[in-house]
């Protein structure tokens, strides 16, 4: 069984973007979080009943959920109330996952920069316990400094530096130049799940063969965790690794074919990652003849009929301080 699902924003729903808040404009008293924060929540609750109502199952929640959370002073104080978001979940059945920003890395040599990335990781696994989320935070290994071995072992020491609640939600992802599966199983001794990106892997000089990297990854994942993998496709004339603005009908059924085949029936989650969000799954949905529908439905139970007609041009850009763009 695959659960399918798209990331952080549902341009599809009516006020489809999160609010959000910068640093400056906080700390000179021009925006409260309280209500942004309020708002962003009843934000998840409404997106994951879009989602269900989609047949979509697996959600990635956004790290900026919760605005400056690692920031600002007492701001875990100001997150409200998560029952009826934990609620929606439930009855949606709905996976939750998480995957802070590039900024975020633990192997880095700068002091600083791992703290930071210690306070943002530990925030995270915080509002995941909060949500009941089971999924992953996902992280990126960051670069290698021109020493993979001396990396490596900060990263492992970044690793065991985390919070309960971030380090049993930890997992690493495959990337574009710095980090293949093999690589990133040797630099942690394998104690750490992997995610799989097919595109990061086409991009990737080092990668191993296409099948034994997803198969790495997939068999990295123990029992009590469901693995996740990422889908998409390159964004013509962008850097390798660029995030197209849709995907292919054709392209997610053939890796939810590869990944059901790969994981021999085994509950997985795949995430798409396009810029047009639940738009793109339409999309490409719409694209499938009959048969191929048909095909995608069965490895996806639930997955409902998507409508073609809305538009990403139609739904509303995010603004800041939860003002309009």
């Amino acid at each position: 069984m695959i659960r399918l699902g798209y990331v952080c924003q549902s341009l599809g729903m009516p006020e489809p973007s999160l609010k959000t808040a910068q640093l400056g404009r906080y700390l000179r008293g021009v925006v409260e979080l309280t209500p942004i924060y309020r708002y962003n929540a009843e934000y998840l609750r409404r997106s994951l009943v879009h989602s269900t109502g989609l047949g979509l199952t697996a959600h990635r929640v956004s790290s900026d959920l919760f605005p400056l959370l690692d920031i600002a002073p007492g701001a875990r104080m100001l997150v409200p109330d998560l029952r009826s978001v934990r609620r929606a979940a439930a009855r949606g059945d709905v996976h939750l996952s998480n995957h802070p920003s590039q900024f975020v890395v633990l192997s880095s040599p700068r002091e600083e920069v791992l703290l930071n990335s210690l306070a943002v990781m530990n925030d995270q696994g915080w509002v995941m316990d909060l949500l009941g989320a089971q999924g992953s935070i996902t992280l990126h290994g960051g670069g290698v400094h021109g020493d993979r071995e001396s990396t490596a072992a900060r990263l492992r020491r970044g690793i065991a530096q985390l919070a309960l609640p971030a380090l049993q939600r930890l997992a690493l992802e495959n990337d574009e130049r710095c980090w293949t599966v093999p690589e990133l199983l040797e630099a942690t001794g394998g104690e750490v799940p992997i995610v799989f990106d097919c595109l990061h892997w086409a991009a990737n000089p080092r990668r191993a063969p296409y099948e034994v990297e997803l198969d790495m990854a997939l068999r990295s994942w123990p029992a009590d965790r469901l693995p996740e993998l990422h889908y998409s496709e390159q964004w013509a004339g962008k850097p390798a690794g660029a995030h197209a603005e849709h995907i292919t009908g054709r392209g997610l059924l053939r890796f939810c074919e590869e990944v059901e085949e790969a994981s021999g029936g085994r509950e997985v989650a795949v995430l798409v990652e396009a810029k047009q969000k639940d738009l793109a799954i339409a999309r490409a949905l719409g694209e499938l003849p009959r048969r191929q529908r048909a095909r995608i439905e069965a490895l996806v139970p639930g997955l409902a009929a998507v409508s073609l007609e809305r538009r990403a041009s139609s739904a509303p850009r995010a603004g800041v301080d939860g003002a309009p763009a």
